[in-house]
């Protein structure tokens, strides 16, 4: 996983997280190439970016072959122009009856990187993997209002929300956001979709402290794995997900 300037890794069975700083560009594929040795060159690798501007699209308003690029005017218009090194990952939720189309934003550098040492890699948003979480979540405990699933971080935010097994929102937020930020963000996004945030509960991974005052709106739960006391524990629980978001 890719969230600049640190690179995250597991292997094999272990929840280990692996971190290390990249202070040159050059590094991410020196890096890459120190683990294609250790897990050897066909092993499945799955790859994903954290924090990375999302936006759902109805596949109602798309044509039957959709391409990033067709997905490009749309994303454009909530978040703005693709930076230089930036481009547009589609990604269909087929597990969802109505089959929306996610577009992730993406660093062209880490994909290359990351495709020049592993071809067969498999590229995964963090936020598919976070939905995929949080209707897991309504599998095992059913809930009549939303389902929100955060990662929340000094860095930013992922944030993704579910109504049963049909997708409602995505979110990010930029780094130096605050718990309010975060609240606000769920708070204005249930009352769009004509739900109470009382009626909503919210399960988060990353950082505890940035989620003071969320359970004055909505019932709060922790995905368990965040550890503030070991950096690259409090990763785990993504990776995890991840995993799991086959």
């Amino acid at each position: 996983m890719w969230d600049a300037p640190w690179l995250m890794w597991t292997t094999g069975q272990s929840h280990e997280v692996n971190r290390r700083e990249i202070s040159n560009p050059d590094m991410v594929v020196e890096v890459l190439r120190a683990l294609r040795h250790q897990v050897g060159i066909g092993a499945e690798v799955i790859h994903a970016e954290w924090a990375k501007p999302a936006t759902v699209v109805p596949s109602a308003v798309l044509p039957n072959d959709v391409t990033a690029v067709q997905l490009a005017p749309l994303h454009q218009m909530h978040h703005g122009p693709l930076g230089s090194n930036a481009r547009l990952h589609s990604h269909l939720l087929d597990a969802f009856e109505d089959r929306p189309w996610l577009a992730v934003e993406g660093d062209s550098v880490w994909v290359e990187a990351v495709h020049s040492m592993f071809p067969q890699a498999q590229h995964r948003p963090l936020v598919h993997a976070l939905i995929h979480d949080a209707v897991q979540w309504h599998r095992e405990a059913p809930c009549d209002g939303w389902s929100f699933r955060v990662d929340i971080r000094e860095s930013g935010a992922v944030m993704a929300a579910t109504a049963g097994e049909s997708l409602q929102w995505v979110h990010h937020l930029e780094g130096g956001a605050t718990a309010e930020d975060a609240l606000y963000a769920m708070v204005n996004a249930s009352h769009r979709g004509g739900m109470e945030p009382q009626q909503c509960r919210v399960r988060w991974s990353g950082e505890e402290a940035l989620t003071q005052g969320w359970s004055r709106f909505m019932e709060v739960s922790s995905a368990e794995g965040g550890s503030e006391e070991r950096p690259s524990s409090a990763w785990a629980v993504l990776f995890q997900n991840l995993e799991s978001c086959g």
